[in-house]
């Protein structure tokens, strides 16, 4: 005969009590019915003040509406529900609003329980706090899609947020232009005066460009010293008024890295995405053309591909 633990309630009680991990019972209506553990003091505080009041009393009007879903959706399906989210102070009500804004990520498992608590159906939700492993997740995104030396978009996320931005352009007639460039006479700093003032060279050109730039704008260094942006700034003034900001801003930034007989600069490509282009390495090699021509003229100058933009009425 198989054998099968018995346990008096306060033994029950005192082994929710000691879980680490929050443990609520919450209402079909948003109400904690009960809470259970969360001793764990590192990540949580003492939940026992919220028995008896509602979803609404506690969190931001949004947030509180998002858990009943959730909720609910657990009901129906009577299957557990793996959710994860963030709370934050803007998140919880009664908290001061100067308090820190780091979000303290969660992940919980929601389970319908077949009893009913003051005649509401309920759920079971186990809540584990996951901030670190989180935190250590979107490090190693931002270094994934983020280039070592500059600090800047890489090709693989310049090339997510492209994808991004010629959908919007398909689907919605969302216009956006690239200017790519690179650095005249690059190989003289190398071979002139070393590796390492060649990455410095990068560095000092890459912050002086990103100061010119708006959040929205996307700045890359796509490998070597070739660099790209991708911009809104869509009319023939605004695209080529961008442009000679950053000829000058490199000329400014580069001119410390001069070599005998060679003055390092930029050439730019400018282009936008057109009707006829039907991938994205259509307009990257109308921009990497534009780039050519410029450099072939001599540099320090800009080149806008043919037809690009539309002129002003």
């Amino acid at each position: 005969m198989p054998y099968t633990a018995l346990f008096s309630a306060s033994q029950y009680a005192a082994i929710f009590d000691s879980l680490p991990d929050p443990v609520f019972v919450l209402t079909e209506t948003g109400r904690y019915a009960a809470v259970l553990g969360g001793k764990d003091q590192r990540y949580y505080h003492d939940g026992t003040s919220l028995v008896g009041k509602t979803l609404a009393e506690v969190l931001s009007p949004a947030k509180a509406q998002w858990f009943v879903l959730k909720i609910k959706d657990a009901l129906t399906s009577q299957k557990m529900q793996i959710l994860e989210y963030e709370l934050s102070v803007h998140d919880v009500l009664g908290l001061p609003k100067d308090g820190p804004v780091e979000p303290i990520w969660f992940e919980s498992r929601v389970s319908a329980l077949s009893e009913r608590f003051d005649g509401e159906r309920a759920v079971l939700w186990v809540a584990s706090n996951i901030t670190d492993n989180k935190r250590m997740q979107l490090r190693l995104q931002q270094q994934a899609l983020h280039d070592d030396l500059t600090g800047l978009t890489n090709r693989r996320g310049f090339m997510r947020a492209m994808a991004q931005a010629y959908a919007a352009y398909m689907n919605h007639g969302k216009q956006a232009c690239l200017i790519s460039f690179d650095v005249d006479y690059f190989k003289a700093i190398n071979d002139g005066l070393g590796h390492p003032a060649g990455d410095q060279a990068l560095r000092d050109l890459s912050v002086a460009v990103r100061t010119l730039l708006a959040p929205d704008e996307v700045f890359c260094r796509l490998g070597g010293d070739e660099f790209v942006i991708l911009s809104q700034r869509c009319s023939i003034a605004a695209i080529t008024a961008l442009g000679r900001q950053v000829l000058n801003a490199g000329q400014n930034a580069l001119q410390f890295y001069a070599t005998e007989g060679s003055i390092p600069a930029l050439s730019l490509g400018i282009t936008s995405f057109m009707p006829m282009d039907t991938s994205l390495e259509d307009i990257m090699r109308r921009a990497d053309e534009a780039l050519y021509t410029s450099k072939v003229q001599g540099g320090h100058q800009m080149f806008m591909a043919a037809q690009s933009l539309p002129d002003p009425a």
